[in-house]
């Protein structure tokens, strides 16, 4: 009799204390496999980090197709549509400026005297339009801010 409560004793130990801390330890490696495959954006349809660009909040159509029509036929006049549609007290159009003015210096910066032609021509064609002025004005500041040399001081 001793030995079968000795023995139901024991089960009881292992039920209530090893099951447990079984469970635990098997639940935690399941829980590092789940973490490996959340931390996959692309399992979830996601974009990449490294393709992600955190200077928008997110795709601006217009914007894009006014870009790629004004470096494919160096034509300033979308910028400007662009730029006229857009409420003057927007970060909207802020942001569309900088990046106006960062594909000029861009551009400028893979081809030296060819390159952002179309802002030249703007400022040319439209002289006292201020949407071309902070363009332009921005693009220098691109400009300047890329070729400024880096002090190796430290």
């Amino acid at each position: 009799m001793e030995l079968l409560i000795f023995l139901i004793a024991i089960v009881m130990i292992g039920g209530l204390i090893v099951m447990p801390a079984l469970r635990r330890r098997r639940g935690g490696r399941e829980a590092m496999q789940g973490a490996m495959r959340a931390s996959d954006p692309r399992e979830y349809g996601f974009v990449p980090r490294e393709r992600l660009d955190v200077r928008l909040p997110g795709p601006d159509r217009q914007l894009i197709d006014a870009l790629e029509e004004v470096q494919a036929r160096q034509d300033w006049q979308p910028a400007a549509r662009l730029l006229a549609l857009t409420d003057a007290t927007s970060e909207l159009r802020w942001q569309r400026v900088q990046t106006l003015a960062g594909a000029a210096a861009f551009e400028l910066a893979q081809a030296p005297g060819q390159g952002g032609m179309w802002l030249r021509t703007w400022r040319v064609a439209a002289p006292r339009t201020r949407a071309r002025r902070r363009c332009r004005r921005s693009s220098w500041s691109a400009r300047r801010c890329s070729t400024r040399p880096r002090s190796t001081s430290g």
